[in-house]
């Protein structure tokens, strides 16, 4: 993409300051900046995508959406979200936290909760709730951080801010990434390097052909596949390496619409990517052509700074819904909801994977992958479980001493009574177990980035951050299909540009979602022990090479002669297998029966005569 001068910022900021505070003022003036939550009402994308992902009604469409800019080599993409967790909007569960902190924080119950009963609490409810220790020495420096309008009652955004703090949960919704990959992830592919024997920068016929052994030679221990993490030695030990890649954090991949936008980073980043000297640069807007037109307002075939805060209001590009949790009837993870027509017929350009969908365009690549932290339900007790389990005499409340021999509450046993009435009911432990979970789990990142490295995604079909046997074979054949000239070889200008973003909840923000998934899949739970101990590389299937038997009887279990034996065809083997030995025993059983019944004939006879 093209990259325009530095007089091109000026060009762009000609019509408005450039400022981020007056162009707010502006834009509120001119009613173009919208909340995402008005933003979210305009009318979905034409040739959408039914999925029956969107909420109920209006009210929670709004209340679970949020939207924001994509910077994709393909031209900037104005993306929507739709986020649930448990069923519900997703910052039902945030504002429920809030809810408890404010009733924490009103210990005489008058309706107005201060920083001064929080302080003065002995038992430190409100901070151990959300696991936040206080400072008790240094009560004007407790007052001047968490009580900002310094008025003593803990406001909304106040309590808002301290569970944001908790654990490191950050925001409801929060959006990073960087552009560290964008561009060089075709011209220094690690998968073209390995590939690329002579060293021309191009694939031809002949080191197609050996893809498939090339690859092998960075299989570290020697199982089979080929994980990411052993393509990727570039940080082996070079800190400057390490130095160099954080200076591409600032550059976003993606911006955030709606009230908090920061429209003087969106309108640089769109001049520099998308435009010369305020004109769109050709070719710039490849995967929604259309983009300038609707943003040029007074048809001058330029672009302002204003005409650029349009992508507020336009119809998104994409709509996709993201559902966490015990999601009901909603499709748990992430689905496509609604696509413009300029991205092509979703049944075309869309693949759904295990972990989410990708978006195919030819020359451009869009994982959309979705990551949800949350712990399992049998990992940890229900509060109506711990009642249930720990109420000794059936009362339909915990004392102190039943309190005290449920492991999980023991250690909370201040902190569970909240009206110090002697008795813990089961409001009060749904009270504790949220504290202790809900400010991680109600918080959901968007990490975009430029993929690392264009190739290996080509090559991993089922995006699982390795390259098994049976995509090894099927390599050359990938790599193949990016020969769009027809000359027989794949040069740098073949490979497409790719993306990903990732959808995690349950992280702190100190963490961050992987973009490029490094584990592999685990090996099947179930199935025929044959079949788990066989699949040495834990790819789920087993190949010739895993199989000790004789190729006769692999044959036989391949029923789709693949070339591989799946968990299902395993299963299917042993179910013929095991019907064939109850067959068998059921004709030895009946052979016995009629030997017997023969047998006592002849005793019949003998006593007849």
């Amino acid at each position: 993409m093209p990259s325009t001068p530095d007089h091109s910022r000026d060009t762009v900021a000609q019509k408005l300051p450039a400022t981020r505070d007056s162009a707010a003022t502006d834009a509120r003036g001119i009613s173009i900046e919208p909340t995402a939550a008005d933003a979210s009402s305009s009318p979905a994308p034409s040739g959408e995508a039914p999925s029956g992902e969107e909420p109920a009604d209006e009210s929670a469409v709004q209340e679970s959406t949020e939207r924001f800019v994509l910077f994709s080599p393909g031209g900037p993409l104005v993306i929507e979200l739709r986020i649930t967790i448990d069923g519900k909007p997703f910052r039902a569960m945030r504002e429920e936290l809030i809810d408890e902190a404010l009733k924490l924080a009103d210990r005489d119950g008058d309706g107005r909760p201060t920083w001064a009963e929080v302080f003065s609490d002995p038992k430190r409810r409100f901070s151990k709730r959300l696991d936040l220790p206080i400072d008790r020495k240094n009560r004007k420096e407790f007052f001047k951080t968490h009580d900002t309008n310094q008025n003593g009652t803990v406001d909304r955004d106040e309590a808002r801010r301290f569970v944001a703090r908790a654990k490191n949960a950050g925001s409801a919704f929060a959006l990073s990434g960087s552009s560290e990959y964008r561009g060089s992830n075709r011209r220094s592919s690690i998968v073209l390097a390995t590939l690329d024997a002579d060293g021309d920068g191009k694939l031809s016929s002949e080191e197609l052909a050996l893809a498939e052994p090339r690859l092998l030679t960075r299989d570290a221990n020697d199982d089979g596949t080929v994980t990411w993490g052993e393509m990727d030695d570039t940080l082996a030990g070079d800190a400057q390496a390490v130095m160099s890649r954080t200076s591409y954090l600032t550059a976003p991949a993606a911006a955030a619409l709606g009230p908090q936008a920061d429209w003087d980073g969106i309108v640089y980043t769109f001049a520099e990517q998308y435009l010369i000297d305020g004109e769109p640069a050709a070719e710039a807007f490849a995967l929604a052509p259309s983009l300038p037109g609707t943003l040029d307002e007074d048809g001058d075939g330029r672009l302002s700074y204003e005409e650029v805060q349009r992508l507020e209001t336009i119809e998104p590009h994409l709509v996709l819904a993201s559902n966490f949790g015990k999601t009901g009837d909603l499709l748990a993870g992430v689905s496509l909801v609604g696509l413009s027509p300029e991205l092509g017929e979703a049944d075309r350009v869309v693949s759904h994977l295990a972990s989410g969908l990708l978006f195919d365009w030819g020359g451009y690549r869009l994982q959309i992958a979705s990551e949800d932290r949350a712990p399992q339900a049998a990992d940890e007790p229900s509060a109506e479980m711990l009642l249930t389990m720990y109420d000794a005499d059936k009362n339909g409340y915990l004392d102190k001493t039943e309190a005290a021999a449920a492991p999980p509450l023991a250690a909370d046993m201040e902190t569970l009574d909240a009206n110090d009435d002697g008795k813990v009911y089961l409001d009060e432990i749904e009270s504790l177990l949220r504290g202790r979970r809900s400010p991680q789990l109600s918080a959901v990142q968007a990490v975009v980035r430029h993929d690392q490295d264009v190739l290996f995604p080509q090559l991993d079909l089922n995006h699982d951050g390795r390259l098994t046997t049976r995509e090894l074979r099927r390599c050359r054949e990938q790599l193949a299909s990016l020969d769009r000239d027809g000359d027989g070889r794949i040069a740098v200008q073949e490979l497409p540009e790719t993306m990903t973003i990732t959808l995690g909840r349950g992280l702190p923000t100190n963490s961050m979602p992987n973009a490029m998934p490094l584990a592999a899949a685990p090996a099947p739970r179930d199935g025929p022990s044959w079949f788990i101990h066989m699949d040495r590389n834990r790819d789920q299937e087993i190949s010739p090479e895993e199989f000790p038997g004789e190729h006769g009887k692999f044959r036989s279990i391949d029923l789709d002669a693949d070339g591989f034996l799946s968990l299902s065809e395993a299963q299917a083997a042993a179910t013929a297998q095991a019907e064939g030995s109850q067959a068998e025993g059921s004709q030895t059983e009946g052979s016995q029966t009629e030997g017997s019944q023969t047998e006592g004939s002849r005793a019949e006879g003998s006593q007849t005569e």
